[in-house]
């Protein structure tokens, strides 16, 4: 009978409430046959006036992933052969890659002859031509392949550095190699940059920037994105505020690109998370883009002035290469998306093709100017670490496992402009000439050539370009004495001399450790603000001096407000803070600045514990609370950063001792920053056991593999990637809904640290090497990194929420996750403690820890690892556990008194 009436119900159930069937599969999705590449010319859609061509396929590539000239003009490939080999990524560690030389040796422009350079790597992504050879990335490794071009060495590969050690997926490790203007090699998804000085690689810390692709525009500045953004910058040198130890400072990876959008021309079923509301538009396009990969600045000459400066970016999840209008003017950057009309879909973007196996994962200018993409050319281009069983499903339904070991090169061209000859010149006079050709890679590479001619004369005609050549050629003059060693002060003042900001500004960034002080503090004042503001950034050595100091003052005062501009002055200050803000406040510094002296307190004892001394000292002697507020927190900030250690002062600071009641909670805060001989306050946070200890151990390895890739190694965040992780209310609080988001991700819109992020996290739960010993260690390293004082948590726990989240698919919303239940691990102290007079019961009741007795009753407030106070927190109690964690007392700390636990 039961079985009976249970059927019936069912069939009722669904007749009632029919399945409603997901909308991507919905979708009429066209087949995707492997096309030859005359079939995928046809598939392409081009702006008009622009033609695409073949220049390379199967067999002669296979499996693109970058590209690269020597002066010949012949192509180096990387080819990634390992990625993906079938819908579970199995063989990947195959070592099969290979890097390869193209030549178009009967000059029809189609290369034709295939020379294998190196063999046997696994996943290689990476390479440049330097004047010492062939660079090479194939993680964990940097290889040189020593030898200038036409005989270089690639069987004798020299390890010059590891590069892409990053382990946890090929998607999230170093990539690009891209030799910029200032003779520096840099790399998306690094903190690192490189080059060769006397024959000897040199790495240097720069500031972290990226996921794929890098790119730079004529003046040097660089560009780069995520997947999820087509492009992110930065509006001035970045460096001089990555040696002052500011890395997150304004006008550093910005978004230059906003509300991002792709626009395909065939329904695009076929993505991570499409069955998530809002990846895919109401006519089954991607919307925003998800895989957002190589891009360039166009540089070259065969697209025509009107394109100068255009950055294209490719996104091979909607098969389409994108036209960004980037607008640079001054200290910022945006962009306008350049659309084309189409007949079906309304706008496309600048080259689409309803090929699904289109897969651009690069863009180049090369030699003869024109644009070329770097074809993939496969099904599935997801790496299986980040493979929803969705579009894993999607891939095998539409045959797109394979075949595998494709891959395709092609050159857009205007159909109305020749193009640039394709070698470089080898003798001198003729690279002197070219530092002044319409095609950025020609510049570029005489650039490169200079650096390392032996020829007499070379640095005296490069100071005479400096004189009387052209913007361009005086502009790369300045970077080749600097990449020779050679650049002298007077070279410096000559192009500043010549009064034309472009040149201005390149003698700036390639010569200020050559000026004097005064010379840099007239820049300061200069009326152009991208001058004044790397004048302010590299008068940093000077700064021990008054006249600097109240230079920066000043600075200030005009400045005020100005994010970017008070970081200039923040990292010109770096080392003089302390004499600074005595300075300021001689002067009359108000409570209008304590933004600036917070972030200005917190660089320097980020940088220079020693300092949290004489910070203090400030505060006991100022009159402003708002300004000893700043400092406070400037300091308390700092404890928050992973791996903190506690300065250890002669004694305890008056200001912890007897504190002003007006400041108290500030220097409660700040308090966690300083210990003493006989301080209790160390033992504060109840230490980790061993297990507990090698559990967190491995969730610190698990953030650094894979969630720093968003929220940053110091859990700051990663500008338009992923919100802050460091004292954020959804670390810091329950942690039921902490790991319920990391078990199943979350769905957008979240506010977090007030504000709004509106973005897809993917679950964890489905991650092979995700057991409950590494969920519990992960949350236990974020519920004490950077200053949090959480609890450890206990593989057990994460069993129970598994358990009861075990037929959940979906992501999870701010708005569920406000209904889940929180602080259960109060109930382990439910009971009834002490007895006779004085007998406390404690018990778990809407989600707070309560207590009943003739003295206190209502809810306990949580403040630190077992520790409770009730408001206005005279009572104090901690709740005490014997070696097996089950809780046995409770300690009261004013009264001396532990009373064991009677019952339930």
């Amino acid at each position: 009978m039961r079985t009976a009436a249970a059927f019936f119900l069912l069939t009722w159930v669904c007749f009632v409430f029919p399945e409603q069937k997901p909308f991507y599969l919905s979708l009429e999705t066209p087949p995707a046959p492997e096309l030859t590449p005359a079939e995928a010319l046809d598939s392409f859609s081009i702006a008009p006036g622009f033609q695409i061509e073949l220049v390379a396929a199967e067999p002669l590539v296979e499996d693109p992933v970058a590209i690269a000239w020597d002066e010949a003009g012949d192509m180096y490939v990387v080819e990634m052969r390992g990625f993906m080999p079938d819908a579970w990524g199995r063989g990947a560690e195959e070592p099969i890659g290979e890097v390869v030389r193209l030549t178009d040796t009967n000059a029809d422009g189609r290369y034709d002859q295939r020379e294998v350079l190196m063999d046997k790597l696994v996943l290689p992504r990476a390479l440049a031509i330097v004047n010492e050879g062939l660079l090479v990335g194939e993680p964990p490794n940097l290889w040189l392949c020593p030898g200038r071009t036409g005989d270089i060495d690639c069987q004798n590969p020299v390890l010059v550095a590891e590069y892409g050690n990053q382990p946890g997926s090929v998607e999230h490790a170093e990539n690009g190699l891209l030799l910029a203007i200032d003779n520096w090699l840099y790399s998306a998804k690094s903190d690192r940059r490189f080059r060769f000085r006397d024959g000897e690689l040199v790495v240097e810390r720069t500031l972290f920037r990226g996921q794929w692709g890098i790119t730079q525009d004529d003046e040097g500045q660089l560009y780069y994105n995520t997947n999820s953004n087509l492009l992110l910058g930065d509006v001035y040198d970045a460096q001089p505020v990555i040696e002052a130890g500011n890395s997150g400072a304004p006008g550093l990876r910005i978004p230059v690109s906003r509300g991002d959008q792709v626009f395909s021309i065939r329904v695009n079923p076929g993505v991570n998370r499409a069955y998530v509301p809002g990846v895919l538009r109401s006519d089954g396009r991607l919307d925003k883009p998800t895989s957002a990969s190589g891009m360039t600045v166009y540089r070259g000459d065969q697209f025509g002035p009107g394109h100068s400066n255009d950055v294209f970016v490719t996104e091979p999840a909607a098969n389409v290469v994108v036209q960004l209008r980037l607008d640079s003017a001054g200290l910022q950057a945006k962009t306008e998306h350049v659309l084309y009309d189409d007949d079906r879909w309304e706008k496309r973007d600048f080259l689409a093709s309803t090929d699904e196996r289109f897969r651009p994962v690069d863009v180049s200018v090369g030699p003869d100017g024109a644009l070329y993409v770097v074809d993939m050319y496969r099904g599935i281009i997801q790496d299986q670490v980040f493979l929803t069983d969705q579009l894993r499903q999607h891939a095998l339904s539409q045959g797109l496992d394979r075949p595998v070991g494709l891959g395709r090169i092609w050159r857009i061209s205007r159909t109305d402009r020749p193009a640039s000859e394709g070698a470089v010149p080898g003798e001198a006079g003729a690279l002197l000439k070219h530092l002044d050709h319409d095609n950025g890679w020609q510049r570029d590479t005489a650039q490169r050539l200079l650096v390392a001619d032996e020829s007499s004369g070379i640095n005296g005609k490069l100071r005479r370009l400096i004189r009387k050549g052209s913007t361009r050629q005086a502009v790369h003059a300045l970077w080749t004495l600097e990449g020779r060693a050679a650049l002298k002060r007077r070279d410096v003042l000559t192009a500043l001399g010549r009064e034309d900001a472009s040149l201005s500004m390149a003698a700036l960034r390639a010569g200020h450790g050559l000026l004097r002080r005064g010379e840099l503090l007239s820049l300061v004042d200069s009326g152009d603000e991208t001058i004044s503001h790397h004048a302010t950034l590299y008068v940093r050595p000077f700064n021990g001096e008054e006249a600097v100091l109240d230079k920066l003052i000043g600075m200030l005062n005009r400045h005020q407000g100005n994010d970017i501009r008070e970081a200039g002055i923040r990292s010109a200050l770096r080392g003089s803070e302390v004499q600074f803000l005595d300075l300021l406040t001689a002067n009359g510094g108000d409570d209008r600045q304590v933004g600036f002296v917070a972030e200005m307190v917190t660089q320097a004892f980020r940088a220079d514990r020693t300092l949290g001394a004489q910070f203090l000292e400030r505060v006991a002697g100022l009159r402003s609370l708002p300004l000893q507020e700043a400092i406070l927190g400037g300091l308390f900030e700092v404890t928050r950063v992973e791996g903190f250690e506690r300065v250890v002062l002669d004694a305890p600071h008056p200001l912890f001792t007897d504190p002003p009641d007006e400041i108290w909670p500030a220097i409660a805060k700040t308090r966690l920053g300083f210990t003493w001989e006989g301080d209790e306050l160390v033992a504060d946070l109840k230490p980790l056991s061993k297990i507990e200890q090698e559990r967190r151990e491995a969730g610190r390895r698990y953030y650094a593999e894979r969630c720093s890739i968003c929220h940053g190694a110091d859990g700051a965040g990663i500008a338009s990637s992923g919100p802050p992780l460091a004292d954020s209310e959804w670390v810091t609080g329950p942690a039921e809904r902490l790991l319920r988001i990391i078990l199943h991700g979350l769905q957008g819109p979240i506010t977090v640290k007030g504000e709004t992020w509106d973005s897809v996290m993917p679950g964890h739960e489905a991650m092979p090497d995700f057991s409950d010993e590494v969920a519990s260690g992960l949350m236990t390293h974020l519920n004490r990194a950077w200053g949090h004082r959480g609890r450890s948590i206990e593989p057990s726990f994460v069993g129970e929420i598994r358990d009861e989240e075990a037929e959940r698919t979906d992501l999870w919303t701010a708005a569920e996750l406000g209904d889940v239940a929180i602080n259960t691990h109060y109930r382990d102290f439910n009971g009834t403690y002490g007895g006779g007079n004085f007998t406390l019961k404690f018990y778990y009741e809407n989600n707070q820890l309560m207590v009943q007795s003739v003295f206190f009753n209502g809810a306990m407030v949580e403040e630190g690892d077992d520790k409770f106070f009730f408001e206005p927190r005279e009572f104090r109690i901690e709740f005490v556990r014997d070696n097996s964690g089950q809780v046995t007392s409770i300690s009261i700390p004013a009264m001396g008194a532990e009373l064991p636990r009677a019952g339930d």
